[in-house]
């Protein structure tokens, strides 16, 4: 026989179940709005931070619901486990990124060049309200960087500047590329010297955050150098993302370079066929003479790019 007790549901249980669902379904809601929609970065930040709030006290009354139903013998145990339970898996997600919160620099603009920082010109004008400064923030992130992310250096590539900015447009865009969306693009010029420029951004893949990246390109008729800024266009702490963002650019680029031959690059207005110069004439010898002497043995992949000297200069904005 159930007693009257126990036949009275406990009330914060049901509450502590209701506000943890109704949290779930409007963070979601709002992120989805966010990444597909283009809400205001701020709105959905404070959506989202009222969400967390939310469930936090949802598991607050689910665990006081517990103890009555210990203490009193109602109903309800289920509503409150599952308030806990939905509320304790949705602090999961940020509490995956407590470890690089503490391990990495709390910086959100990284720079392959901190003496002469890459500037952002038609991305600096379409920041929102509430959005981080366009100008470099100064000599802390440049310190900070070098001391967290000391491998990301320019990239010298011994290749004509303009084919070497055809190569990374490719690199940037489309489907075979990074797929950044590019908002301008400055070819480059050596009469007068002029540098390429490309500024372009990317959405964080699950929250739809806006980032943005200059991509600077100078050099000469046979070098070339390439620096890239990425930076976030809110928050305070990137979580790494930027500093990873440029790994992969470099990755891809080093990639295309490799398989590519220097001087043929097919470019938007065609393939553009390079002038052989005379020490270019002995390779096809030398690659017969290593045939000769051993089929099997692998050719070498083409060293012409290279990372730029470490930086230790005072960064200029």
């Amino acid at each position: 026989m159930i007693s009257l007790a126990q036949a009275i549901p406990e009330p914060l249980a049901v509450w502590s179940r209701r506000l943890s669902l109704f949290a779930l379904s409007m963070i979601g809601v709002v992120l989805v709005l966010h990444r597909f929609v283009q809400v205001a970065t701020p709105v959905a930040l404070n959506v989202v931070a009222a969400g967390f709030a939310i469930t936090a006290l949802a598991i607050v009354l689910g665990v006081i619901a517990a103890v009555s139903i210990w203490v009193r013998g109602r109903s309800g145990a289920g509503a409150a486990a599952a308030g806990v339970l939905l509320g304790g898996a949705l602090w999961v997600w940020p509490a995956a990124y407590i470890s690089p919160y503490l391990n990495l620099p709390r910086i959100n603009d990284i720079s392959t060049d901190l003496v002469n920082v890459p500037r952002f010109g038609m991305l600096s004008r379409v920041r929102g309200p509430g959005a981080n400064n366009a100008n470099y923030p100064g000599d802390r992130f440049a310190r900070e960087q070098q001391q967290a992310y000391p491998d990301l250096r320019a990239m010298v590539v011994d290749r004509p500047v303009d084919e070497v900015f055809d190569l990374v447009d490719k690199v940037v865009r489309g489907r075979r590329g990074l797929g950044w969306k590019v908002l301008t693009e400055e070819q480059p010029s050596l009469r007068p010297p002029k540098a390429g420029i490309i500024e372009a951004t990317e959405r964080t893949l699950i929250l739809g955050f806006v980032d943005d990246i200059v991509i600077r390109v100078t050099g000469t008729e046979s070098q070339s150098r390439i620096d890239i800024r990425s930076a976030s266009r809110f928050g305070r702490h990137d979580f790494g993302t930027n500093a990873s963002r440029i790994r992969r650019f470099m990755r891809e680029m080093q990639g295309r370079l490799e398989s590519t031959t220097p001087g043929a690059i097919a470019s938007r207005g065609g393939v553009r066929a390079g002038v052989a110069k005379a020490g270019d004439l002995k390779r096809p010898l030398a690659r017969s003479s290593e045939k000769a002497a051993g089929k099997n043995a692998p050719s070498p992949a083409p060293q012409d790019a290279r990372r730029a000297p470490a930086q230790k200069a005072t960064p200029r904005g």
